[in-house]
Parts: structure tokens; sequence; C-alpha cells
């Protein structure tokens, strides 16, 4: 007897924008970006780890929806390499690599405000993006995750993160004690502890959810044109 085959959702013009700003959606992802100031190599790897894996979860749970387990875990991999990702015998090479790289860019701190300026755009789409799946159904049970799942990590590789950088760079100078902070929000929640970003964040939600629509949008093409795709076969 055949296994039923999930089915893909249908996209038409997608879920419309979100009626009210949601700082529960973006808390999770804006520590993962701010953990990159935390200067101790390893243990900003940990915290950003911790925060990323929190978003799919979190998002779910403000929209009353639910993700299974194994979707999460996909959803909260990282894009690009990293050393999580790397197989046993890379891992030696690759950590030392890690805490040279990390140690250097924290002694000149210009440059650990550039990777957390672009970690937070980074973030603060992805969180942006899961929502938008979210409220479109393409994470609920029964429907294909799969290919939700590869068309958002298509998706954002692919991210213009110009237009939140002001924003971004504006989160990163306002960050005091940032790894009091990542403690703190892991114990008592990341919506909680951060609630001023998120006030400076609300009233300027109209100039950064223009351009994370975009990135909406973009996901309904190329969700679409998959399913499309797979129907015709």
């Amino acid at each position: 007897m055949s296994r039923p085959q999930a089915t893909v959702r249908r996209v038409g013009r997608g879920p419309t924008a979100n009626p009210k700003f949601e700082w529960a959606v973006y808390a999770d992802a804006t520590c993962a970006g701010l953990s990159v100031l935390i200067p101790l190599p390893l243990i900003d790897l940990v915290f950003e780890t911790i925060f990323r894996r929190r978003i799919p979860g979190k998002i779910a749970k403000v929209r009353e929806s639910e993700i299974a387990p194994a979707t999460r875990i996909r959803l909260a991999r990282p894009v690009n390499g990293s050393l999580a990702q790397a197989g046993c015998i890379a891992v030696p090479l690759m950590v030392g690599r890690y805490i040279l790289r990390r140690l250097w860019r924290k002694i000149i701190y210009i440059f650990a405000v550039k990777d957390a300026t672009a970690a937070l755009t980074e973030y603060w789409h992805r969180a942006y993006l899961i929502d938008h799946m979210v409220r479109a159904g393409h994470l609920a049970p029964g429907v294909d995750t799969g290919l939700a799942v590869r068309v958002f990590r298509q998706v954002l590789q692919e991210i213009d993160p110009s237009p939140l950088t002001g924003l971004a760079r504006q989160t990163v100078a306002n960050a005091r004690h940032v790894l009091r902070l990542m403690v703190r929000a892991r114990r008592l929640g990341a919506a909680e502890v951060t609630k001023s970003i998120g006030e400076m964040m609300s009233s300027q939600w109209r100039v950064a959810e223009d351009s994370m629509r975009e990135t909406a949008s973009l996901y309904n093409l190329r969700y679409k044109a998959e399913a499309a795709k797979r129907e015709s076969k």
C-alpha cells in the first residue's frame, strides 16, 4: 500500500503583509545577529545557534500554528557553510580557522560591527520569510514542507540587505553588554529582554517591511514555479 503524498499548497498572491508588527517574531532573530558581537570565539557561535534554532518555533507559537520538529531543524540550519555543518575530519581545521578569524575581527572592532550588521539583516529576512511561510500554510502538517524549505534557502541566498543596513547599524550601535544581554534573553525570553530594540524597530517598521516584502514576493514566485514543475511531471 503506497504512502499518501504530501500536498503542495497553491500560491496565489500569498498572505497579506502583517497587519500588526509583532516583536516576538523578530526578537530571537535579533539576538542571533547580535551574538556575533560577543567577544569570545565559540561562545558567540553557541548563542547564535541557540537563538537561530528558536526562530521557527517562536514564530509558529506567535501565529498559533504548528511546525513539525524535523521541519524546524531544517529551517534553523545556516544558509552558508558553517562550523556546525562540517564533517568530523574537517572540524579541527575549521575550528582553528574560525577562532583565528573571529579573534582578528573582534580585535578590529569595526569588523565585528560589520559582521553583526550583516548577520542582523539576514536574520530579520529569515524571520520575516518563515512568518510569511507559516501564514501561507506552507509549513502546516500534511503539506510538502521540503519544497518550501528548499525555496526558502534559495531565496535567503539572494536577499538584498542594503535597505535594512541603516536599521541594523543603529541596532548594533545601541547594543551594550551583549554577552550579559544574551544570557538574560536565553533565560527570560528574547522578546521580553530586548523590548527597547523592538520599540525602535517598530517605529521604522514600514521602511523595513518594504524590503522584506520583496523577499517574500521572490519566495512566492519560486515556490509557484517549483510547484508547477512538480505537477507537470
